[in-house]
Formats: structure tokens, sequence, C-alpha cells
């Protein structure tokens, strides 16, 4: 995959949490935080790590998430 922001070649790999991933649009300052709605769910992996696949870009340090596949 082609990085959008440098037209470098990305390399694929995944994104590794012991707890869930998820985009959330509020602060972060909390540390015990009730999912909300709007909050995107991207891991994936019940009875595994969760993770989700991501492409990283060693040139201009971005990691992208495609979460159309989650």
């Amino acid at each position: 995959m082609k990085c959008p922001y440098c037209g470098d070649e990305m390399i694929r790999g995944y994104l590794m949490s012991s707890r869930d991933i998820t985009f959330a649009v509020d602060n972060l300052a909390k540390v015990f935080r009730i999912k909300k709605s709007d909050d995107l769910e991207l891991s994936k992996g019940s009875g595994g790590i969760p993770h989700c696949e991501a492409y990283r870009c060693s040139s201009c340090k971005k990691i992208l998430i495609d979460y159309a596949n989650r």
C-alpha cells in the first residue's frame, strides 16, 4: 500500500493491546471510562490478543487503519 501522505510503500502489520482498541473523540484524562455511542471499536480477537490491521509509513511516521473489515 502506498502512503497517501508521502507516496512511499507502507508496511502491513497490526496494532495490538492487552485491552480493546477504541477510537474516542473525548478527553482521555480519566482512568476509568465508560464507552459512548460515538466510540469506534477497532479491535477484534475474541479469545486472543485484541488487534486491528494497520499500515505503517517509516518515512513520515504515520499509521493508517482501514476499519471497514474490523
